[in-house]
């Protein structure tokens, strides 16, 4: 399919007069009144606390538009964002349209308009469908669900800046919106594709039927987001990022991902009740959004560490969805520690901010690594919402997040997730059994490699210096294959603290054992004890041949440091020799960051605001540090691997302290 669009050269009197003109306020009467002012239109220049979410935005379309195909006539590149990580095109960045139209509201300046346009005609001329569909990508995805994001783009972008689009445009983007509601309609039910998709279609129903003035797509909203209401754990998280969607592992676990759920469904759910006036979906996402924020770390990051699409976790969220900030603001009349949680996201999302564009992790750009250009056009237009939907963001006295107090032990069994929070100390733990396996756009290796189990620190924080330990996927895939990056030639490997046993080409590891057993134990105020017991497997569940490998992992969590005993022991069927097993710590690290081995069992690594110690009790001590900084693309940090060799039978112990200024 093929769709022209006008593209004017506006002079800056006319790009002036436009932006004055203002947005459309939707009008719409709510349940909750302090709710109401969240969900009208708002295109004046943003102050106070909007003062990062302007500049940011702007910034991130600086970026896009560094990065358009301008000078290439070429109609399959022609107005199109080429990504400077992956070297292709993302069949999505016609998303780009609403950020863009929103800066060039508030700026008058024409070259985001014409960028807007530009990028609108080249979505429309190769990734349009005569069905009313746009695909995901060119030749790599043929996936059609896709069409939701942007008919929701569309739509926010005819809202709130119709008024800056000549005539002929506008008519033109309208009935292109019509007929992509139309193929939604017969595409979408609650099954499609992950739990997301339905969810974020009762938003895009919503805005096609406010727009369009169609009752029956206000209907299908009303149908898809009640039904939707059936898809919360008991614990309120969102499950359904996984088929089957009702699924249930031997553990009692069911398909949750904190990151789409963050940063995709609840905020479409929490946009879908303010403007249908629905409390009862109003309730379940404020609900639901408390249950999430336990796992929101005190910089900023989301702990997405054991999630089951968490290939595509980026420690500030998710590659590919838009961002948690609509969700958090917008419902923060009613719960104040919301704002807080979107502000810090930002400021984090801020902080890996380069070069115009959001890069994939902190240290992606310390790294030598490219950002995915795929992370700006999307989380761009969650900021866009949050600016033209969030009217009156005023600035506010900071308030603590759950995770910023020293509560003790929360677990959640449906994910088997446990959190200790002791003293300065933040920690994950888990045994989260889901297989998570993606059949719309995958290498096939996708089997190969997913989140970390067997009872695996993923996550280990700091109040004071910032986080210490995390992890990134058992084996690295390409499990979608145009949303994902390449590693460089750079040294990487997976950043899980775990045990590791290599033979021949395969590698073995306490990283992969749905069926470990794991008992926690809150000893008392000052400490909590976890323990873990599995097998050595490869990533794709593997056991070694003729035998097995046994090991053991204990946590003790105190206020003073957090000490891990490792063991593992071999079947006695087991033909040996066998190569050594391996401790593997993988301790963040930026280069600037020094690493001292102070004695072969000590090493300390000075953090900028204090020291961190990693003592052994090994008798041989650590083996020799690498010169250079491994890394791994998920969540994007730089680590120095500190590696214990072990002997079958033979405990070995690793204590973390923190030493600060006085």
């Amino acid at each position: 399919m093929s769709n022209r669009i006008f593209n004017p050269e506006l002079s800056r009197r006319d790009m002036l007069r436009l932006s004055a003109a203002g947005a459309t306020a939707l009008g719409t009467s709510l349940a909750f009144p302090a709710l109401a002012a969240a969900a009208t239109g708002d295109t004046t220049p943003a102050h106070h606390a909007a003062d990062l979410y302007t500049t940011l935005l702007q910034t991130w379309c600086d970026g896009l538009i560094a990065h358009q195909v301008i000078n290439v006539a070429n109609p399959a590149l022609h107005g199109a964002l080429l990504c400077p990580a992956c070297g292709l095109i993302h069949g999505r960045c016609g998303d780009a349209v609403y950020p863009l139209l929103r800066v060039a509201h508030t700026t008058g300046d024409e070259k985001y308009l014409r960028a807007a346009l530009l990028v609108n005609a080249w979505m429309d001329r190769n990734m349009g469908h005569a069905d009313g569909s746009w695909v995901s990508d060119f030749v790599l995805s043929p996936w059609k669900g896709t069409t939701v994001f942007h008919s929701i783009a569309l739509a926010e972008s005819l809202e709130h800046h119709g008024t800056l689009l000549p005539a002929a445009t506008r008519r033109q983007m309208t009935d292109r919106l019509a007929l992509a509601a139309k193929f939604l309609d017969g595409f979408i039910t609650i099954e499609t594709g992950n739990i997301n998709y339905p969810i974020t279609a009762s938003l895009a129903f919503t805005l096609c039927g406010q727009h369009l003035n169609n009752a029956h797509y206000l209907d299908r909203a009303h149908s898809l987001a009640h039904t939707a209401l059936d898809y919360f754990t008991t614990n309120g998280f969102i499950f359904g990022e996984g088929h089957p969607l009702h699924g249930v592992t031997a553990k009692g676990c069911q398909p949750v991902d904190l990151g789409y759920n963050v940063e995709e469904s609840l905020p479409a759910l929490a946009l879908y009740g303010l403007l249908n006036n629905d409390s009862v979906v109003l309730d379940k996402a404020i609900a639901s959004m408390r249950s999430h924020m336990e796992f929101m770390l005190p910089d900023g990051g989301w702990d997405n560490s054991w999630g089951t699409r968490s290939y595509k976790w980026t420690y500030w969220g998710s590659r590919t969805s838009d961002g948690c900030h609509p969700a958090f603001v917008l419902l923060s009349p009613h719960e104040p520690v919301f704002r807080e949680i979107a502000q810090r996201n930002l400021e984090m999302m801020a902080a890996c901010t380069h070069n115009g564009l959001l890069y994939g992790g902190p240290d992606y750009f310390e790294h030598g690594d490219n950002a995915c250009i795929h992370h700006t056009f999307t989380h761009a237009k969650a900021l866009a919402l949050v600016l033209d939907r969030g009217k009156g963001l005023q600035t506010g006295p900071r308030l603590p997040v759950p995770r910023d107090a020293a509560y003790g032990l929360k677990s959640y069994p449906e994910i088997g997730a446990h959190l200790t929070a002791i003293g300065d100390w933040r920690a994950t733990v888990t045994e989260y059994d889901w297989n998570y396996v993606e059949d719309v756009q995958t290498t096939g290796t996708s089997a190969g490699g997913g989140h970390a189990t067997g009872g695996a620190i993923t996550t280990l924080h700091h109040q004071q210096l910032g986080p210490i330990l995390t992890a990134s996927m058992t084996e690295y895939a390409l499990v979608e294959i145009s949303n994902q990056q390449a590693f460089t030639d750079a040294p990487h490997m997976p950043l899980t603290t775990r045990i590791e046993f290599t033979s021949g080409d395969k590698t073995y590891t306490s990283l992969s054992d749905f069926a470990a057993s794991v008992s926690v134990e809150h000893v008392d105020d000052g400490k909590i004890v976890i323990d873990a017991s599995g097998k050595l497997l490869t990533a794709a569940h593997q056991s070694v041949p003729q035998g097995w490998i046994g090991y053991r992992l204990t946590y003790v969590f105190t206020a003073e440091a957090i000490e891990i005993t490792a063991s593992a022991d071999v079947s006695q069927n087991m033909p040996g020799p066998y190569a050594p097993l391996r401790f593997i710590l993988p301790v963040i690290a930026r280069k600037a960051e020094q690493v001292e081995l102070v004695d072969n069992k000590t090493v300390h690594i000075r953090k900028p605001k204090g020291m961190l110690a990693v003592h052994t009790d090994a008798s041989q001590g650590f083996d020799a540090i690498p010169g250079e900084r491994t890394f791994n693309l998920v969540p994007g940090f730089e680590c120095v691997p500190l590696i214990v060799t072990m002997q079958p039978g033979t405990a070995i112990r690793i204590r973390l302290e923190a030493s600060l200024p006085a």
